[in-house]
């Protein structure tokens, strides 16, 4: 493979974690499970945020793109985006003179970070006060480059020039693999007093179950075929059927999320759960 044509400023906590091969990539989509789609030589492709390319029956109903999940009251211009609050202007960001913005390009992930694209083609990601998180930047200009942002934060771009590949955070969070496939949520797993949480909405309904959250009591309630499940975050008390679970460790708040520990998957769900320790991934098996 030639070697890639561009630059990635931000590679201190960015990086391109992989690149494909492909001569004439096009119509570029993500699902919400962060998994690309793209037509090539008429056929349709679809790769994981791993790198994995999994084969796409071409007589099957393409999965749909993912929705935008906010929608920040930016106003663009030829080089600039203002962000807006209450008819205020919050922060500014400005390109350089010979670049411009390409207007229809602009989107976002589910942490409310900023992706566009300029006139040569190159990729920036700004977070939500307009602070620079890295820039692809192209050596010569490259019109036919696309570029999606996941909403996971992943971003994939694709060109004849480059094929595809993907830019992601440098992050130590554990490997998530449920029934063989690596999933990619914008809440991650995490490590939280040297026990393994998971996101309690991300794995329930990545494994079929219906998700309530009660405001007022700070209850969660899932249900799965003929398994009901109810947690309080801070309680180390769960119900399964009514009947009472001992947790090793309460459900917290994380970023705004309800997190659980990761022994409960397979205790709620009927589930079987590994951690891989060398490996730092979690196997989950429906």
């Amino acid at each position: 493979m030639e070697p890639i044509n561009a630059s990635l400023q931000g590679a201190d906590q960015f990086e391109v974690a992989w690149r494909l091969q492909d001569s004439s990539p096009q119509k570029l989509f993500i699902t919400n499970d962060s998994t690309a789609y793209y037509q090539s030589d008429s056929q349709w492709k679809s790769v994981l945020p791993s790198g994995e390319r999994l084969p796409v029956k071409q007589s099957a109903k393409l999965p749909e793109a993912a929705k935008p999940l906010i929608s920040l009251n930016l106003k663009a211009t030829e080089r600039s985006l203002t962000l807006l609050e209450d008819q205020k202007e919050l922060w500014t960001y400005s390109l350089p003179e010979t670049n411009q913005i390409r207007p229809s390009s602009l989107q976002y992930d589910a942490a409310e970070h900023i992706y566009f694209q300029d006139n040569t083609g190159s990729w920036y990601s700004l977070d939500r006060n307009g602070k620079e998180r890295y820039k692809l930047l192209l050596q010569a200009q490259d019109n036919q480059l696309v570029c999606k942002a996941a909403p996971s934060g992943d971003a994939f771009c694709t060109s004849p020039s480059l094929g595809i590949l993907a830019v992601r955070e440098k992050i130590n969070a554990p490997r998530l693999i449920i029934d063989g496939k690596e999933r990619f949520f914008p809440q991650r797993p995490e490590i939280i007093n040297d026990r393994t949480f998971v996101p309690l909405r991300s794995i329930f309904e990545a494994m079929n179950a219906k998700v309530v959250w009660n405001q007022d009591t700070q209850t969660v309630t899932a249900v799965k075929g003929s398994r009901t499940i109810s947690l309080t975050l801070d309680s180390e008390k769960a119900l399964l059927n009514g009947k009472k679970i001992q947790l090793d460790a309460p459900p917290v708040l994380y970023q705004g999320s309800t997190y659980v520990p990761l022994r409960f998957v397979g205790e709620a769900l009927g589930a079987t759960v590994i951690w891989e320790n060398a490996t730092r991934t979690i196997q989950i098996i429906n």
